[in-house]
């Protein structure tokens, strides 16, 4: 049975509208290497609650629940991320901050770790879904440049 969907996603791959797609995840993939190369934290959030609001709108039209919950509980995660960029660039916020996450495992490189590591899990998870090729380097790229 699954021999059957093999040779149909080989047919698929070689249609044009599969090759755009291809191509433009391609774009997509440098597009994040692009922004995260900045080192501008606020266009990286950006870009990624856009990828996350994209993501939803598809799994609401496919009407798949449990990836719909998923996502609406990842976007108020990194829409707060914006406020912790405040904290950061106040110093004495900072330094307080620092002092309430004392414990390693709140911390990496020594530093307050306050991103929303669901989010990386979520991205990782995406991987073990049956994605194209394209479709997991793509996940792979946003899960590299969230960390």
């Amino acid at each position: 049975m699954l021999g059957f969907e093999a040779v149909a996603v080989e047919r698929h791959r070689g249609v044009s509208s599969a090759e755009e797609l291809v191509d433009t995840r391609k774009i997509l993939i440098a597009h994040v290497s692009e922004i995260k190369a900045r080192g501008n934290a606020e266009a990286t959030i950006e870009m990624e609650k856009d990828f996350i609001q994209n993501d939803l709108d598809r799994y609401v039209k496919a009407d798949d629940k449990e990836m719909t919950g998923s996502l609406n509980a990842a976007l108020p995660g990194v829409a707060g991320i914006k406020q912790q960029l405040e904290i950061v660039d106040d110093p004495q916020k900072y330094r307080a901050i620092g002092r309430g996450y004392g414990l390693p495992k709140n911390r990496k490189r020594g530093l307050p770790w306050m991103r929303p590591a669901s989010h990386r899990t979520r991205l990782g998870n995406y991987v073990n879904y049956r994605l194209e090729d394209t479709e997991k380097q793509f996940v792979r790229e946003r899960r590299k440049r969230w960390v």
